[in-house]
């Protein structure tokens, strides 16, 4: 990796697939381009949301709400 480093990144870029970075003879960790990256954190953090979204809904009782007047004033 340390002699074609260059390389690595323009072959993560160019085909969007992870590179695998090797570390005597055992997969150490994976190289992925930019926008890979951005792409998986958008849908952990959405996932995330939905299931916070789930469980807030799964936890109200009906106390837990307002009615539209009294919440417009």
């Amino acid at each position: 990796m340390r002699k074609r480093a260059n390389d690595l990144l323009k072959l993560a870029t160019s085909t969007k697939q992870p590179v695998g970075i090797l570390k005597n003879n055992k997969l150490k960790a994976y190289l992925i381009d930019a926008k890979t990256l951005e792409s998986l954190e958008t849908f952990v953090e959405n996932y995330l949301d939905k299931e916070m979204i789930k469980e807030r809904l799964e936890k109200t009782k009906k106390g837990d709400y307002v009615k539209m007047k009294g919440f417009l004033k």
